[in-house]
């Protein structure tokens, strides 16, 4: 049987989408609700979509928007932007002073195809370690993280994204698959357990786990491509139970997806940019410019919204206006570019 840590290359190829980004009036559209349903051709261990007419290295030539750069000097605050490189298997740490970023050290030991992360406001970072089948938990200090302190076990599962309560009585982990090809689910951890309280599927079809995020309310979202009519898709689980309800179809290939302090929904669209809702409606594209955003999350009070871009760059986003305030370049650049963000101290 093929290991996590012999799947999690394949798959993550096919969690990066190139190609030439669609009109940005095509708002998917939120009624339609298709079910995905498994090929009788897919392969057995590695789902099957069809590659773009560009790649990914081609959209990291492509020309980016005039940003902001970093100003000479350290910064002067303890904020940290954490980013999980799933090429190189490693974690980078950056030292935040307002906009701008130091980069401070990187984590290697333990770590095996990390991608999806999450820092709580009191001072936890989750990390996603698709090769181990685990979620590693890391605590916050003025020095850098500590840890990791403890393992959340997803076994059988290859983890691609996290989010977390505030209290951290409720955990909800995006899984892209199994370690043997199956679909991809959600793992949900109550009351601090390290141990899968419940999974939650959608359909019987094969589809690949993305993004995932808890609303206010504690409700569940996750976001999934569907490998056999190659979109991608937003469902709800309401209190995190159930067989979900879809909320967000048409996509070219979701990407990952948060919420605001109001309870405003954002997701992306890789080929597109990112998109943000009126709490669960209404949603229009807010964002553009990237070169493959992957991953989302906010920092502390909700100010600015983070994004991880394949491409080597990480972002920071006005989630008002949709403006990219900053922009830098990931220390491992195009080679080891981040697939996961997450600012410390977090909005949660």
């Amino acid at each position: 049987m093929a290991t996590a840590a012999a799947l999690v290359p394949a798959l993550a190829a096919m969690l990066l989408r190139g190609g030439a980004p669609a009109s940005s009036a095509a708002i998917p559209d939120l009624s339609a609700r298709s079910v995905p349903h498994r090929s009788a051709a897919a392969a057995p261990l590695v789902p099957s979509i069809a590659l773009p007419a560009i790649s990914r290295a081609v959209r990291a030539l492509m020309p980016r928007p005039a940003v902001r750069r970093p100003p000479q000097g350290k910064p002067t605050t303890a904020k940290w932007i954490y980013t999980a490189q799933l090429y190189g298997d490693d974690l980078g740490v950056y030292q935040q002073g307002d906009l701008y970023l130091t980069f401070f050290e990187s984590l290697t030991s333990g770590i095996s195809s990390p991608q999806g992360t999450v820092s709580t406001r009191s001072g936890w970072w989750y990390v996603t370690n698709g090769g181990a089948s685990d979620v590693l938990v890391y605590q916050n200090s003025n020095q850098g993280p500590i840890g990791p302190t403890t393992a959340l076990q997803d076994a059988g599962e290859i983890p691609a994204n996290v989010d977390v309560s505030a209290s951290r009585r409720l955990v909800a982990v995006s899984n892209v698959s199994s370690t043997s090809g199956g679909s991809g689910s959600v793992s949900i951890y109550l009351n601090r357990s390290v141990i899968v309280s419940r999974t939650l599927t959608y359909g019987s079809d094969a589809l690949q786990g993305i993004g995932v995020a808890l609303d206010p309310r504690g409700d569940c979202f996750w976001s999934f491509n569907d490998e056999t009519l190659k979109t991608g898709s937003v469902v709800e689980f309401s209190s995190c139970i159930g067989s979900g309800t879809p909320l967000v179809s048409g996509l070219n290939f979701a990407g990952g997806i948060t919420f605001d302090q109001q309870g405003n929904l954002y997701y992306i669209d890789q080929m597109v940019g990112i998109y943000k809702c009126k709490k669960l409606s209404n949603c229009a594209l807010l964002a553009t410019g990237f070169g493959d955003p992957v991953n989302i999350n906010f920092d502390q009070k909700g100010k600015d919204l983070w994004v991880a871009d394949a491409t080597g760059y990480i972002d920071a986003v006005d989630p008002i206006t949709g403006t990219i305030l900053y922009q830098t370049k990931a220390v491992g650049g195009s080679s080891d570019p981040p697939f996961g963000v997450a600012a410390a101290p977090g909005v949660k």
